[in-house]
């Protein structure tokens, strides 16, 4: 998934997202210690989407603690 893609979806849908692509990477571990995986390189994107989502909610949760601390002054 891009950057560009994440970007442009609210908080709800990218909370979604994450549950949605940590399940996946739970499932997939399993899959792969009992039967192997066929693309190896699945669990290595799943783990880079999540650190996308994850920057993209802490960039939006300092954002908004900045607004507020401009706000309060």
């Amino acid at each position: 998934m891009k950057i560009g893609d994440l970007l442009t979806q609210d908080d709800a849908e990218l909370a979604f997202l994450l549950k949605e692509k940590r399940k996946r990477l739970f499932d997939l571990r399993f899959k792969a210690a009992s039967e192997g995986l066929s693309d190896t390189k699945e669990p290595v994107r799943l783990r880079r989407d999540i650190a996308r989502i994850l920057t993209i909610q802490g960039g939006r949760v300092r954002a908004k603690r900045a607004e507020g601390k401009a706000d309060g002054k």
